[in-house]
């Protein structure tokens, strides 16, 4: 299995998290980096080119799409929310609230 070198400022990923790589080939994080970095353009291109109104991209669904736009290529578990902790953000069962909840947030300052 490969071991990413993640530094401080950096979500580490655990075992599970890894066997979801797609692409076998990549051996260090600066290679992921260049990967995630160009399906992130991709996902930039595909959002630019959706006319949507702030009520179809403030939910929950489009920002797993987009999620997935992102990150598809790259891991299996893009468009999904985590199953495991991590040393920031919330508890992995309080995603769907949370972000439901920054959602409506917006919402009512728009």
């Amino acid at each position: 299995m490969i071991q990413f070198n993640f530094e401080a400022a950096q979500t580490s990923l655990d075992p599970d998290e890894r066997l979801g790589l797609k692409i076998k080939s990549i051996s260090s994080l600066e290679e992921l980096n260049f990967f995630e970095q160009k399906n992130i353009e991709k996902a930039i291109e595909w959002s630019m080119k959706k006319n949507l109104c702030s009520e179809e991209i403030l939910s929950v669904h489009f920002l797993d799409s987009l999620h997935k736009k992102m990150y598809g290529d790259v891991w299996d578990w893009a468009g999904k929310h985590r199953l495991t902790n991590k040393n920031i953000g919330v508890d992995k069962f309080q995603i769907p609230v949370k972000i439901q909840s920054l959602l409506d947030d917006c919402k009512f300052w728009i």
